[in-house]
């Protein structure tokens, strides 16, 4: 198994210590894999208007566990990645995982460095990415917020765990292949480059502002309430086999008004607290059946439900489709 952990700020001392590890060189930014580890490469570029992006096209002759552990240097990462698997996969943000067997995971999503991030692949897993280092100055930007220190990284680190993630549609694809079809004998002008990478951007930010409520962080969250929220959202996903704690329990542990307490989670989460549960527990057995190892009376049970009827009713609901249906799609 190749496995590397990191808490580099930075794409280019990220993929020189890959290189490292692997017991090889960069090439003007290209870093082609040892057989042993992948065939394939990563590639480093720094764009003239200073955005680092990391472009990944590799099959995997090894299991792989890449690894970045949170950290107090604050940045945030633009993912846009396509991972195909006939054996296993897991993705994770935080405690948040997605797993799958045998199947494509194609999102494109925003992760924080206040959060673990974490994938494992097995063997014969091909991973395509074009990774963007963003700072919380030009997320501000994007998003359209004046950046607050403490707030948005807080509020952002929440956005990215639940809210900010989408599939790639073949716009997004489109501009990924146009990216990694260059060669390093053959390469592109950087401005070529760096206009797909907006492109990608650009559509990225402007359909998670069509999704998510954000215009009352300023006026309506502070630094504590985020926190306060955060753990009562911990608190109340932590078991879903069993019955969901009130709305005045979640008030009380938050020490606020139940009004209070619903108008700050929705303002945190862009979504009404049971909403929001409903969403989260479908997640984790949609997560379940997805693995193809847990039956849908196993997963119903999981989350709460001991009428397997209620549950495909619920499941339904949020994907269009029944669990069963789900589980050997």
């Amino acid at each position: 198994m190749f496995t590397f952990e990191y808490t580099y700020p930075d794409y280019e001392l990220l993929i020189g210590a890959i290189a490292e590890k692997m017991n090889t060189r960069l090439k003007e930014g290209w870093l082609f894999i040892p057989p042993e580890y992948a065939k394939g490469y990563i590639r480093f570029i720094k764009l003239p208007n200073g955005l680092q992006v990391n472009i990944i096209n590799f099959t995997a002759t090894t299991d792989w566990f890449f690894h970045r552990i949170k950290s107090d240097t604050e940045y945030y990462t633009l993912r846009f990645d396509q991972i195909t698997t006939s054996g296993n996969l897991e993705v994770g943000i935080g405690e948040d995982k997605v797993e799958r067997t045998n199947q494509t995971l194609a999102i494109a999503y925003l992760t924080s460095s206040l959060n673990d991030w974490h994938y494992h692949a097995t063997t014969g897993t091909t991973i395509k990415g074009v990774n963007v280092l963003v700072s919380k100055e030009e997320l501000g930007q994007q998003l359209g917020i004046d950046v607050l220190e403490n707030i948005l990284p807080a509020y952002i680190s929440l956005k990215s765990r639940s809210v900010t993630m989408e599939p790639l549609d073949s716009y997004y694809m489109e501009l990924m292949n146009e990216i990694m079809a260059e060669e390093p004998d053959t390469a592109f002008p950087d401005l070529y480059v760096m206009n797909r990478v907006q492109l990608l951007a650009e559509r990225f930010f402007s359909r998670i502002r069509t999704r998510v409520e954000i215009a009352d962080v300023e006026s309506k969250l502070k630094t504590d309430d985020i926190t306060v929220i955060m753990e009562v959202e911990k608190f109340m996903l932590h078991d879903f086999s069993k019955k969901p704690p009130s709305i005045n329990q979640l008030s009380r542990k938050a020490a606020m008004s139940a009004t209070k307490f619903k108008n700050l989670f929705k303002a945190v989460y862009g979504t009404p607290v049971y909403e929001y549960y409903q969403q989260k527990r479908m997640q984790k057995a949609a997560g379940m059946l997805g693995t193809g190892k847990y039956s849908v009376k196993e997963a119903a049970a999981s989350v709460g439900y001991n009428n397997t009827s209620n549950f495909s009713a619920a499941f339904k609901k949020q994907y269009k489709i029944m669990p069963h249906e789900y589980r050997t799609s």
